[in-house]
């Protein structure tokens, strides 16, 4: 049974192959069905294949390729049992599979293949807030939060990591007051490997204010440079206000000392300040080794 034609599935040749797979997988994702008339297993997964890719909307397109009809094409891709799928991504097989498969399954793997709109979003969010782009990260972080409490399928894939995106914004941009709240949410929900980093980063901010601020810090530690409080809030108004190369030198030489008053605090400030900058930032790299040197 060949598919009914549609704008997202469609049969071809040999001759159209490289036109409508290969050059075409180079904007979407195309899935390849090798079958044949015959085949049993190909007739029960075809309408599967067809239906699975309809829901996604143009985000994945069907070919369909009859192997009777198609012989090189079925050497060149060592078709030796059917049906056989392909999928293609940039003129190459990136994933495939052999057999009748169940729905659940075919619609798990081409949700590999086509991410939910929201999670396409959550990554460029994500990215624009590692840029420091705040204009581009803000509005589709808050958009996601609100759909997140709505819709439960948007909650279960990007919810979370919308959530501490926003967070790493706010800090990001100085607004401790605004992120408690988002931080306070992702534990409340359970995710505590997510918002451990976080909280850290609230913590200086929460030290850096009990310091009395950056000048009263500085002054503490100007009459008593062995004071480790006044070190420690020293360090924490200076992550809090961008100096992150100080305020990394003034964690780590409490940090080397971690059975003395702040210094496993310190440590934690660290490697929350790590998981801010991104492992592969050369002062995460650098401060990272030297801390593994000292502790």
């Amino acid at each position: 049974m060949t598919a009914a034609p549609t704008a997202h599935v469609k049969d071809v040749l040999e001759e159209g192959f490289d036109a409508e797979v290969l050059a075409r997988s180079h904007e979407v994702p195309v899935v390849v069905d090798f079958w044949a008339p015959w085949c049993g297993p190909c007739r029960v997964l075809g309408p599967v294949l067809e239906r699975e890719v309809a829901a996604l909307d143009g985000r994945v397109e069907l070919v369909k390729v009859n192997t009777d009809a198609a012989p090189s094409l079925s050497a060149q891709y060592e078709i030796r049992g059917i049906p056989a799928v392909k999928a293609f991504r940039n003129g190459a097989v990136v994933s495939e599979f052999v057999g009748a498969q169940p729905a659940e399954v075919v619609r798990k793997w081409l949700a590999t293949l086509a991410p939910a709109p929201e999670l396409t979003q959550l990554e460029a969010a994500e990215q624009a807030v590692r840029a420091g782009d705040r204009a581009a990260a803000e509005p589709p972080l808050r958009a996601l939060v609100a759909r997140a409490e709505t819709s439960p399928e948007t909650d279960r894939l990007v919810g979370a990591r919308a959530l501490a995106a926003l967070a790493r914004r706010l800090l990001d941009g100085h607004d401790a007051a605004g992120a408690e709240p988002i931080v306070a949410r992702l534990e409340a929900r359970g995710d505590a490997e997510l918002a451990a980093s976080l909280r850290a980063r609230l913590n200086l901010h929460a030290a850096a204010g009990a310091a009395g601020g950056r000048a009263a810090a500085e002054a503490a530690v100007a009459r008593d440079p062995n004071d480790r409080e006044a070190r420690y809030g020293l360090a924490s108004a200076l992550a809090a206000d961008g100096e992150i190369e100080r305020a990394l030198e003034q964690f780590l030489d409490l940090a080397a000392s971690a059975r003395k008053p702040r210094g496993d605090d310190a440590r934690l400030a660290m490697l929350a300040i790590f998981d801010a900058l991104g492992s592969d930032h050369p002062l995460a790299r650098d401060f990272r080794r030297r801390l593994q040197i000292v502790t």
